[in-house]
C-alpha cells in the first residue's frame, strides 16, 4: 500500500489528546475518537510511507476499534499531538 496516495479520508490533520483518548481530525473533515489504548503510533520512512508532515490513519482490529497513525519520521509524533 502506498501511503503517499491513500487519500483525505485517511490523512490526519490534527491529533488532540483528551480524557484517556484521542480525537483526530481528518483531511476529509471527518473526526475520529479512539481510546489511548487502541491507538498506536508508528513510522514508515520508506518510499511508500506517508508524505512528511501528513500522517495517515489505518484502521485495524476485527471491529475497527483499533487504529495506527503512521508518520514519515519519529520526530513528527510529539509535535503533532496537542492537549
Amino acid at each position: 500500500m502506498n501511503l503517499k496516495t491513500i487519500g483525505p479520508m485517511h490523512e490526519v490533520v490534527s491529533i488532540r489528546s483528551s480524557n484517556n483518548g484521542y480525537r483526530l481530525t481528518m483531511a476529509s473533515g471527518a473526526t475520529v475518537s479512539l481510546s489511548e489504548f487502541n491507538l498506536h503510533f508508528k513510522t514508515d520512512s520508506s518510499e511508500r510511507g506517508p508524505v512528511k508532515g501528513r500522517p495517515v490513519l489505518l484502521r485495524t482490529g476485527m471491529q475497527g476499534d483499533r487504529a495506527t497513525i503512521i508518520f514519515s519520521d519519529p520526530s513528527e509524533i510529539g509535535p503533532a499531538i496537542s492537549m
